[in-house]
């Protein structure tokens, strides 16, 4: 899909997706987790993170909860749960201490982390554009900032984060454009708040690059939807921040929306 189609069909999706969050409500009382449902509900979850139901939790807590999604087929999009609802009805225990070792796992991965150096980008040319040096290093900093949480992380839990916090700037005011400067590269996107699919694409790669992640900048500098294209142990992966849709890719090439 291209130009004005492309932009239509991204924005009625994002209209879509704030009218849902503009109903959310978080009640007091925490549910139970029921990994069944949210397994079936999401699939583009369990096929990144597989069926474990502790598994699905994690991406719960981590992201789902934030992303308005249903923990339960009787409970409120985004709220809190307190354990995982077994078949029998019982519910399993606080994942407390296992949160508490992975976060110490977390911290110790940032204590030894060394991000890739600016200038040793996988897709340094692709990613300066027309930047200067300084706007180059604010970007930077900014998506390094970004990417810290994901420190450690499997690759797909990285990518996946990396995806929904894209996603998460755009969200929180960013407009879109075509024709204001830098509007197609990382500075644009991160300092200078405009947004486009192949800024936000440029973006995502900056984020990728330096947790030392190559990527492929599918549609490059063409007039027609781009996203970032990756190798995840021999299966390839779209993260399409823009798009709203991260994942495998259905064929080679081939983007589920577009």
């Amino acid at each position: 899909m291209r130009g004005k189609n492309c932009f239509s069909r991204i924005l009625s999706t994002l209209c879509a997706v704030l009218t849902v969050s503009a109903f959310m409500s978080v009640p007091a009382e925490a549910a139970q987790f029921d990994p069944a449902f949210y397994g079936a509900a999401y699939p583009d979850v369990t096929a990144a993170f597989g069926t474990d139901a502790q598994a699905l939790l994690n991406h719960y807590l981590t992201w789902g909860m934030a992303e308005g999604r249903f923990p339960a087929a009787d409970a409120q999009p985004g709220e809190a749960v307190e354990g995982i609802a077994e078949a029998s009805g019982s519910v399993a225990a606080s994942p407390g201490a296992e949160q508490t070792a992975v976060a110490g796992d977390q911290a110790e991965a940032e204590a030894v982390f060394q991000p890739v150096p600016m200038k040793e980008l996988a897709n340094y040319s692709s990613l300066k554009k027309r930047m200067t040096d300084e706007e180059f290093a604010l970007a930077y900093q900014a998506a390094l900032n970004l990417v810290t949480p994901y420190i450690g992380l499997p690759l797909e839990e990285q990518i996946y984060g990396i995806t929904v916090s894209i996603r998460n700037l755009f969200d929180n005011g960013m407009g879109y454009s075509m024709s204001t400067p830098h509007y197609n590269d990382p500075y644009g996107y991160f300092i200078l708040g405009t947004a486009s699919c192949a800024g936000c694409t440029r973006a995502t790669g900056l984020c990728l690059n330096i947790l030392g992640i190559p990527y492929e900048h599918v549609n490059e500098n063409q007039y027609s939807h781009q996203w970032c294209r990756i190798n995840v142990n021999g299966t390839y992966w779209i993260s399409d921040a823009y798009g709203l849709y991260c994942g495998p890719e259905p064929a080679p090439y081939a983007h589920p929306w577009f």
